[in-house]
């Protein structure tokens, strides 16, 4: 275990970083990591989760440079279910989005160093360290100095697939919407008692990048409404699940180091390995209660409505994790759900129960298309959704 102590009077300058893993783990992990973008649809069983290598391959190639005949590498594209969802294209995104990638192409999309994300780490720490004033800087300026140093290590050196900065700049519009129709009806209901938190859910933590995303977008609204005194109180928490404990580990440093350790609360859950050792009658049982994500957040944390859900975890959980979260009555109107790789992961399964909601009035939901995280040439897309009333339980 290696601990980092730039200021040895400041405990909260501390990063401790977790032993690496043993051989096995490290198999297991990098495997794991590759089957986050599989083509599979929400059919996918426990038993064939792994991505089409072949496709995964050219795409590979076709991100880092290595071209080749191009027409069979494109991903296919969500313009099957055009009449699913209305399409916002998202191309005025920030300066900051993805420019020309400058790391090896051996380094590029869709190659998984197991070690990346402790060497991550330690670049973060080294980038944070050239800034003498960050034990003053705020945590929305630490979190931005923290996503600024991710995009350069994913643009210059090795691929990994965290939100990046043209998907956080159309989350964080997204976000920012919710947040401010959650200020009006609060102010219009009146604060009586204790105050009702904004709350964020994330399934898919990884190493904390979009979760950053989600606190800075909160935490800058705080600042500029404690510039209006006569403003009722706003607080907020994220909650963020994870399925590796190693990466939780990495994440949990990540956010310390942004300081937003106090607002976002990380959450290990079980993987689908281990879902499968479960013995048939216990999934029978299992089927007419609600999941243990859902039962999670209302039993150990006490999280009775879901105002922002970001999904980002392994995409063939997409529709059933949502239609749990629907069930328990987590999911109402109001709420919003920003699913990414619904274009490039061809989700769209998941995409036609958006629109049979839509159709039905429950939800208003569009397509925001971009590229990939820190790919010049994949395409890909978010939809964003908003219920505009609780949906039905089927």
């Amino acid at each position: 275990m290696m601990i980092f102590d730039t200021n040895p009077s400041d405990e909260n300058n501390i990063v401790i970083v977790p032993p690496q893993p043993d051989f096995a783990f490290q198999t297991q992990d990098e495997f794991s990591y590759s089957n986050l973008y599989c083509y599979d649809d929400t059919t996918v069983s426990n038993n064939n989760t792994t991505s089409n290598n072949s496709t995964t391959a050219n795409n590979a190639n076709n991100a880092n440079g290595n071209t080749g005949n191009t027409g069979n590498t494109t991903p296919r594209s969500a313009s099957v279910t055009t009449n699913s969802t209305s399409t916002l294209s998202s191309k005025e995104s920030s300066t900051a989005a993805i420019a020309d990638t400058t790391r090896n192409p051996r380094n590029g999309a869709f190659t998984f160093q197991v070690h990346a994300e402790y060497d991550l780490l330690l670049h973060i720490q080294k980038d944070l360290d050239k800034h003498r004033s960050r034990a003053k800087s705020s945590s929305v300026e630490l979190s931005r100095m923290i996503m600024k140093s991710v995009d350069e290590y994913c643009l210059q050196k090795q691929w990994m697939y965290h939100i990046g900065s043209e998907k956080g700049v159309a989350i964080g519009r997204f976000l920012r919407a919710g947040i401010e129709s959650f200020r009006r009806k609060q102010v219009e209901e009146g604060v009586g008692g204790e105050v009702k938190k904004f709350i964020c859910v994330e399934l898919g933590t990884y190493c904390g990048y979009s979760a950053l995303v989600l606190a800075t977008t909160l935490r800058q609204f705080i600042q500029e409404q404690e510039q209006n005194h006569d403003q009722p109180p706003f607080e907020f928490q994220i909650y963020t699940t994870e399925v590796s404990s190693k990466l939780l580990n990495v994440a949990q440093s990540v956010f310390r180091l942004a300081k937003m350790e106090h607002n976002i609360t990380p959450i290990l859950v079980k993987s689908d390995d281990d879902a499968a050792k479960i013995d048939e009658a216990t999934k029978k049982n299992r089927q007419k209660s609600r999941s243990e994500l859902s039962q999670t957040l209302l039993n150990q944390h006490g999280v009775t409505h879901i105002d922002f859900l970001l999904l980002d975890h392994a995409k063939h959980l997409y529709l059933d994790d949502l239609r749990d979260l629907e069930d328990a009555g987590l999911l109402r109107g109001g709420s919003r759900v920003s699913a990414d790789n619904v274009v490039f992961n061809r989700l769209d399964a998941y995409r036609d129960h958006v629109h049979t909601l839509e159709l039905e009035g429950v939800v208003e939901s569009r397509l925001e298309e971009m590229n990939l995280e820190y790919s010049n040439n994949l395409k890909d897309g978010m939809e964003m959704t908003v219920y505009l009333k609780d949906p039905p339980i089927r």
